[in-house]
């Protein structure tokens, strides 16, 4: 029996048709390209799917048939038995398993794997580092004039400091460090609790509450950020979800790999952000303070950026990786009804 197929002399992209038969031990190409060569000499790999079924030349020539039954006929004598991969690639069972364990190992691992890693390696970093990104954190946003001074009276932010310091505290969190008050109208109202535990109090939060109450359970929302380093964990769950989404598209720059990876990283956001809420809760009630006022303040800041959406620069949107405003301010009522039964 005779086989057509295609040669490559493994020099130039050209293909040239070609007959293949066997005699005596002996493979003999016909056609446009002519050579024998002993069976025992060429290799024979493996089926891949319905890929055409290849013979390799020790020269770094190959030919390929697309006739799999023929191919397999005329080459059975030489042939070892089929590979474990070549047999489970035959099967699509078995293709659709390997795909579902595939998706079910990165689906683990997104959910469970990444963030324990995260929260095991951000526990381990030196708080002195913590404190010192602090620093320059706030340094860098006043040196670029992003914060601006302060017009709180020094009576006002004295009578803040001594209330959030005689605050009590979930066991194990730290007390906030430093407190610093600034101004920033192109924020707009708002608190940052930074890793080493500094806070940034802005005037425009402060102005934007209808009491002291509401103010503190903001902050106690950022420093549950602080007690469980979601700001690091963040990073570095982030830049591994962008690792893998450049491994596997190529680019991260592209939109196909950064509009999945804005997306991966936006629901870690989302979940350390219903975590804070929980210690901001659990902080109000050593308090005595109801868990409303978080909700109260959160409808008010969401009104607040609606209202000054378009004057804001896109980068700030304070909801974009946030939980829905009205779960969260749902779930600051549902605690407060618990503590009045």
């Amino acid at each position: 029996m005779a086989l057509t197929g295609f040669y490559f002399d493994g020099h130039s992209a050209r293909r040239y048709a070609v007959t293949l038969e066997t005699r005596d031990g002996v493979l003999h190409i016909g056609g446009d390209v002519t050579r024998s060569d002993a069976l025992v000499a060429v290799d024979i790999p493996s089926p891949l799917g319905h890929t055409p079924r290849q013979i390799l030349f020790t020269d770094g020539a190959h030919c390929e048939v697309a006739d799999h039954a023929g191919f397999d006929a005329m080459f059975q004598p030489t042939q070892r038995g089929l590979s474990l991969v070549a047999h489970l690639e035959a099967r699509w069972t078995y293709v659709l398993a390997a795909l579902a364990t595939t998706v079910a190992i990165f689906g683990a691992g997104y959910v469970w794997g990444l963030p324990y890693a995260a929260e095991k390696v951000a526990e381990r970093i030196p708080e002195h580092m913590l404190v010192s990104l602090d620093n320059k954190t706030i340094a860098t946003l006043d040196e670029q004039e992003v914060l601006q001074p302060t017009k709180l009276s020094q009576a006002r932010q004295n009578a803040l400091i001594s209330r959030l310091r005689a605050m009590k505290w979930p066991q194990g969190a730290i007390m906030p460090g430093h407190v610093y008050f600034r101004s920033a109208p192109d924020i707009g109202p708002n608190a940052f609790a930074l890793p080493g535990g500094s806070v940034i109090l802005l005037d425009e939060l402060v102005n934007l509450s209808d009491n002291d109450e509401q103010i503190f359970a903001v902050l106690a929302h950022e420093m549950g950020h602080v007690a469980e380093h979601h700001a690091v964990r963040n990073m570095l769950q982030a830049s591994a979800v962008g690792l893998v989404m450049t491994w596997y598209v190529g680019d991260i720059s592209t939109l196909l790999a950064a509009a999945p990876t804005a997306l991966l990283s936006a629901s870690y956001s989302r979940d350390f952000e219903r975590r804070a809420d929980e210690f901001s809760a659990r902080t109000l009630k050593l308090n005595n303070i109801s868990t409303a006022r978080l909700g109260e303040l959160l409808l008010k800041l969401e009104a607040a950026y609606a209202d000054n959406k378009d004057a804001r620069p896109e980068w700030l949107d304070y909801l974009s990786t946030h939980p829905n405003t009205d779960e969260r301010v749902r779930n600051t009522q549902d605690n407060s009804d618990a503590d009045e039964k």
